[in-house]
């Protein structure tokens, strides 16, 4: 897959309800360029690439000769950048790529939606933002985590939510959604925090769910808190869909603990490791998963706080299944939309094995996972899973874990 292709798939999982996807469309690279796409993935797959700065990102793309591998690589700086909340950086690269390569862009309509991301203003606006920045608390926090969005109304479903509070002192619940790579904010919270929209920007996504062409725009909030850390200067997207602490922020806070009732800033180091997580990031796709076989299958799990199951597959199960005797029942969830099939199955990660029970949703859209070299099926390991399970989170020391209660 190149680094183009990736790039837009990466933008439309920003602001999804966990993860989602977007089909790529092929470049019209060949040949040696292609061998170039290919090395630069790899090395923006490598502890290096993850760890480059934008400079260094934009000096590789400067290699780039071809007009199309070149464009692929900008993307991938684009991308970066949102990641890294840059928000400053954008405006004047976005228009000097977007002028590079008007050509390219006219004759594909995926790049001309993505390089009509943001009008005018909106690029005013991100010019004159300050820098992002982060001021962790180096005490020993434990936040409360609810199972509903408010006190005052009841959901069918329990999820973690958090409460943080913006730069105008109003506070707002969040789900603290790992399976997020972005965070997001819904638009009555928005006003409410004094987030700075930028109107002319727009942004069409999909959820894992299968819902589609759903909308959204951007906003920069002068400061989020969580605790007693603050980051500020933050560029959110802006939606009508729940509030939600995507990984981008959370990868931030440092080492974190989260079980079903609580979240734990800088706790005591795990003093075991069940269950290895590795964090990765590409531009602004984040995750965070285990390798794992369901039904012996070789896959990958997504520890994904933000989704409501226990866990859920990107496929369907045997259809001759030794541990599923009364075979898939299909059903549909309190909303009437999200029709799934139940599976039972083994589930064994590196620390534990479990027989379960386990959903697939048609049309569900749990993007694909390299797994020794090849792309395999990924599943989500939901909140309920919380119920057996605590995730350590410690991207700092690359030592993160997930452990039986």
């Amino acid at each position: 897959m190149t680094a183009f292709n990736r790039s837009l798939m990466l933008f439309a999982w920003a602001i999804c309800v966990s993860s989602g996807s977007m089909p790529a469309t092929p470049t019209n690279g060949s040949g040696a360029g292609h061998e170039v796409d290919r090395d630069y993935d790899q090395w923006l797959q490598s502890k290096q690439g993850q760890k480059a700065t934008v400079a260094q990102m934009r000096q590789r793309c400067e290699q780039f000769l071809d007009a199309m591998s070149n464009l692929n690589c900008s993307v991938s700086v684009i991308g970066r950048m949102l990641e890294l909340k840059a928000a400053n950086q954008i405006p004047d690269y976005y228009l000097a790529i977007k002028r590079k390569h008007a050509r390219l862009i006219a004759a594909d309509a995926e790049l001309t939606v993505l390089f009509s991301m943001f009008g005018n203003e909106s690029l005013s606006i991100l010019r004159a933002s300050d820098d992002f920045s982060v001021s962790r608390t180096r005490q020993r926090e434990v936040l409360a985590i609810h199972p509903y969005s408010s006190d005052f109304s009841i959901a069918d479903q329990e999820l973690p939510f958090i409460d943080v509070q913006g730069a105008s002192g109003h506070s707002a619940r969040f789900v603290l959604d790992t399976g997020a790579p972005q965070t997001r904010v819904n638009q009555a919270t928005a006003k409410l925090m004094g987030i700075r929209l930028l109107t002319d920007s727009h942004y069409a996504y999909s959820t894992f769910y299968g819902e589609k062409d759903l909308s959204a725009s951007l906003g920069i909030v002068d400061s989020l808190t969580v605790g007693t850390s603050q980051f500020k200067n933050v560029l959110v997207f802006v939606s009508d869909r729940d509030n939600l602490l995507g990984l981008d922020l959370i990868s931030k806070l440092g080492r974190l603990k989260i079980t079903k009732k609580a979240l734990e800033l800088n706790p005591v180091p795990a003093a075991r490791c069940e269950s290895p997580i590795a964090y990765t990031r590409t531009d602004i796709n984040q995750r965070l998963t285990i390798e794992a076989q369901l039904d012996n299958r070789a896959t990958l799990a997504i520890v994904d706080t933000g989704n409501v199951d226990y866990l859920t597959s990107a496929a369907p199960g045997e259809s001759v299944n030794a541990f599923d005797s009364m075979g898939p029942n299909s059903s549909t969830n309190a909303t009437g939309r999200q029709r799934f099939q139940a599976f039972k199955g083994v589930l064994k990660l590196p620390g534990s094995t479990q027989m379960i029970s386990y959903k697939y949703y048609p049309g569900f859209t749990i993007p694909p996972s390299i797994l020794s070299g090849r792309y395999v099926p990924s599943i989500l390991l939901g909140w309920r899973a919380f119920n057996d399970f605590e995730l350590n989170l410690d991207i700092d020391t690359g030592r993160s874990c997930f452990n039986r209660v």
